[in-house]
């Protein structure tokens, strides 16, 4: 038996179970219209119909279109079947008379093909001959059309045109002029390189201007490009790897771009041999021109997986011991390897003494506090305001930060942690650097004080 209190809860309103339609302007049987093209090599480009029918319930034309269409045994266009949202009215013929050079960096449709692409005008175009030059950001083109070809671009927004500059979406791109970025080089379809860039302009929807960074070498202008937001990234972490291995997913830094490719060797000095994906060859790079393969996914950056071999702490390995006792944050201490079990490790220090002050004191340390020497990052303009360094004092190597350049030779340092700062000779220092993931990385040299 149902319960009185749901007897009297009146049934809903059929009104309430189902939002009206909205409703859609009808465009009469044998009017000329534009329809949106989705076809592979067409897709986002308009081209000339003519309405054939309209059905109220599926909300869809049937138009007929012969540029691009299969033609029956009459020789006529077969009709096709498409969303409403699919088709609009032509937009407004240009002003009678001589036609006018778009404003550089314009939004513009060209007739290319038979379809009207949304393109950008450049500066070069000769009106002289009837020429226009205009840039496709997506496929990266750049081709000249008669200027009959070439019509402002507008969009039918709620029944209306609108310009470009009238709409709130051309200012949500989300890259502003100054911001730097990376640009893909593409061959074949696939990226192929990152080039370091400077985006100079927005322009409209997912159009933007780039200045790339990195000189040509001979010392002429730098290189400007309209691209499609999708062709864009943000610059990579900072943080970089110091030391590599075989195997590794990295990118090297050649002819002004960084170039996918992988670790297939490891030679003195820190220098690497790249093997470089898209040619093939390889080259020999130094550690400060290689960095850890990211790829932007979803708007976060993602590394590469790499396939790392597992460190071995061994007997008689040389390791650095760091603890989390109270005093000691930051530091690191140097000792050899005695003995192993499982994950522990008996350690004996090179500095540190035992109770009676001579003996070399030993003690069993368990794997998260040890790692490898860190190794030898050779200084080649001498240390830096700001640079995050070890100093060696009190019998270990303590994390700290330049504060003060005294001269080649010395520097004060400070210690964060402690809020302490001291002097040292430039023997005393190295640059600092962290054991992460079997891997030594070295962190962008910027520390808050």
């Amino acid at each position: 038996m149902r319960s009185p209190r749901f007897r009297r809860q009146p049934p809903p309103a059929p009104s309430q179970t189902l939002d009206p339609p909205e409703p859609v302007e009808v465009l009469p049987v044998g009017e000329v219209v534009e329809m949106l093209l989705d076809e592979q090599g067409y897709c986002g480009a308009y081209v000339t119909a003519v309405v054939a029918s309209f059905d109220p319930d599926l909300r869809s034309y049937a138009v007929e279109y012969g540029t691009l269409a299969v033609s029956g045994a009459s020789g006529h266009p077969l009709p096709k079947v498409v969303l409403a949202s699919q088709v609009r009215p032509r937009p407004p013929p240009p002003p009678p008379g001589k036609p006018l050079l778009p404003a550089e960096h314009a939004a513009v449709d060209a007739l290319r093909d038979g379809a009207w692409w949304l393109g950008v005008a450049l500066l070069g175009g000769d009106l002289a001959d009837g020429r226009v030059k205009v840039c496709f950001p997506e496929t990266r083109e750049v081709l000249k059309f008669d200027a009959g070809d070439v019509r402002p671009h507008l969009e039918w927004v709620a029944g209306e045109w609108r310009s470009p500059e009238d709409m709130e979406s051309f200012k949500r791109i989300p890259y502003t002029k100054g911001t730097q970025v990376e640009v893909a080089k593409f061959e074949d379809d696939s990226v192929v390189a990152w080039f370091p860039a400077v985006v100079a302009k927005t322009i409209w929807k997912n159009s933007i201007l780039v200045e790339y960074t990195s000189g040509k070498g001979d010392g002429s202008q730098l290189c400007k490009e309209i691209v499609d937001m999708k062709h864009i990234r943000p610059c990579p972490p900072r943080a970089s790897a110091i030391s590599f291995c075989i195997n590794d997913d990295v990118e090297g830094f050649q002819g002004d771009g960084w170039w996918p490719g992988r670790i297939t060797g490891i030679r003195p000095k820190l220098l690497y041999t790249c093997k470089i994906a898209n040619s093939g060859k390889e080259v020999q790079l130094d550690q400060k021109a290689l960095r850890l393969r990211c790829d932007w996914t979803d708007g976060q950056w993602k590394q590469a997986a790499q396939d790392l071999p597992q460190t071995k702490f061994t007997e008689g390995k040389r390791v650095e011991v760091t603890s989390n006792d109270e005093g000691f944050c930051g530091a690191w201490f140097q000792g050899t390897i005695l003995k192993s079990v499982g994950h522990k490790f008996l350690v004996e220090y090179d500095t540190l003494k035992a109770d009676d002050e001579t003996t070399p004191l030993t003690e069993v340390i368990g794997e998260e506090h040890i790692r490898p020497p860190p190794p030898v990052f050779p200084v080649t303009n001498g240390l830096k305001l700001l640079d995050e360094v070890d100093a060696f004092t009190n019998d270990g190597w303590w994390v700290g930060m330049i504060s003060e350049v005294i001269s080649d030779q010395r520097c004060m340092v400070y210690f964060k942690a402690y809020n302490e700062q001291n002097e040292f000779g430039i023997e005393q220092l190295r640059l600092h650097c962290d054991w992460l993931g079997g891997r030594w990385m070295r962190a962008s040299p910027a520390l808050e004080m």
